[in-house]
């Protein structure tokens, strides 16, 4: 990569790094460069700048209309696997795809001898071993692994008499909308000045961002000597 502006030789070496400053107001989620962070709070926001010149379509980011002009209008797949004859029209499957000729399985779980051919699928294997409840059942409080499972809970054991405003930021269920709108506003709304974390650098213009962060200090500070000032992670 060459540029003849420092500027932009800065941004793009932030696509090397691993370091995500870029805090979204609307949600926990943190990414390396500022018009990352931009193009995620339209997804919050709905706004959809970029709009298919040959249909009333509108997408978040640049690559999504790309992908929606080859999808629906041009039919092109640029990317074409070298031995056989599917081709793709995002570089990602392709990918995919070229890794069921090759066998190779780039993303190895540490705790067992499993490997997967992509990302998503090694998160999911990673639940059987930690056995971390992450979904609860916004009625009874009982936790699930998978997302799934929480929802036939739901549909199984609650039926009809749940609540039925859901809060669009969080998995927050409020029976009234007036309930809904004190939720987002005390919440979810956008902070002018940014609140500090007293024990790390991050910094949050929401309310609900911050608190979640919070959990985290809270996490490594379970385990407290009765003796002294001294704590201990496990």
């Amino acid at each position: 990569f060459t540029s003849a502006k420092l500027s932009s030789l800065r941004c793009h070496l932030k696509t090397h790094s691993d370091e995500k400053r870029h805090v979204c107001h609307l949600c926990p989620k943190a990414f390396r460069t500022a018009a990352l962070l931009h193009n995620h709070v339209n997804t919050h926001t709905g706004n959809k700048p970029h709009k298919c010149s040959e249909c009333d379509t509108a997408f978040v980011t640049r690559g999504e209309l790309s992908r929606h002009r080859r999808y629906k209008h041009t039919l092109e797949r640029p990317f074409k696997c070298t031995i056989c004859e599917y081709s793709s029209v995002e570089a990602s499957k392709m990918r995919r795809h070229v890794r069921s000729h090759t066998g190779e399985r780039p993303y190895p779980c540490h705790l067992c001898s499993y490997a997967s051919k992509d990302a998503y699928k090694l998160k999911r294997h990673m639940v059987t071993h930690t056995g971390e409840k992450r979904y609860e059942c916004y009625v009874c409080q009982a936790r699930f692994t998978q997302s799934g499972t929480m929802k036939i809970h739901v549909s199984q054991k609650h039926g009809e008499n749940v609540p039925k405003h859901q809060c669009p930021h969080c998995s927050t269920f409020l029976s009234r909308k007036s309930d809904l709108g004190v939720h987002l506003r005390n919440l979810h709304s956008y902070m002018e000045e940014a609140v500090k974390c007293r024990d790390c650098e991050a910094a949050f213009h929401e309310r609900y961002a911050f608190l979640q962060h919070r959990k985290t200090h809270r996490r490594e500070r379970s385990f407290r000597c009765a003796q002294s000032s001294c704590t201990c992670n496990q």
